[in-house]
């Protein structure tokens, strides 16, 4: 039998999640001509912490192509936020300066992560970037580079996949692929974290 409370948390549950695949349609679909006007288009007055961070996020995921040519010549990469969003189109590092600079429009704690990825846990050299971000006092991870999609094995080809695994991930998932140049990024305890590499 549902209690009254279980009841209140589906009906809650079922009205947050019309509100972010009717957010998310239009989020991704705003197209205008500075970051600030995309913000205050994406993060309408009223809109709470977690709703800024979904609506940002979908939007770099599904508006930043990866740059196959500075993937190739580090010398085209670039870091500003107002380029990336100028010609829709970064590595790594672009997307996670332009999601940062996003999240500071919208009044949002956003940090930039430089580490290893995949199989390369070396630190100390940065291979990838990507964000934590501060939800309710509280830190959280995500990817929106490798959210946004992926590049073809011969590195040819960039494909929009929206991969929703890489937003505000589990820290104990995260790690699996992710290495923090600085550990304190991994959002988990020093224990846990000498046991992984042991």
């Amino acid at each position: 039998m549902n209690t009254s409370r279980e009841i209140k948390h589906k009906e809650s549950f079922i009205d947050w999640g019309r509100f972010f695949l009717k957010h998310d349609d239009v989020s991704a679909k705003v197209k205008d001509t500075s970051i600030e006007d995309v913000v205050t288009k994406v993060c309408p007055p009223g809109t709470l912490e977690h709703q800024k961070v979904k609506a940002i996020f979908n939007w770099v995921c599904h508006n930043i192509e990866y740059d196959l040519e500075a993937l190739k010549n580090t010398e085209l990469r670039s870091t500003d936020p107002a380029e990336i969003f100028k010609r829709r189109k970064g590595v790594c590092s672009g997307y996670s300066c332009l999601f940062k600079e996003m999240c500071r429009v919208a009044g949002l704690e956003c940090v930039q992560i430089s580490g290893g990825c995949g199989e390369n846990k070396i630190k100390g050299k940065s291979r990838h970037s990507w964000n934590a971000v501060r939800i309710n006092k509280e830190w959280k991870l995500l990817d929106p580079t490798w959210a946004a999609g992926y590049v073809n094995s011969d590195r040819t080809k960039f494909f929009f996949e929206y991969d929703e695994k890489y937003f505000l991930t589990d820290p104990k998932v995260f790690i699996e692929d992710h290495f923090p140049d600085d550990s304190k990024w991994t959002l988990l305890p020093e224990t846990y974290q000498v046991a992984r590499g042991a």
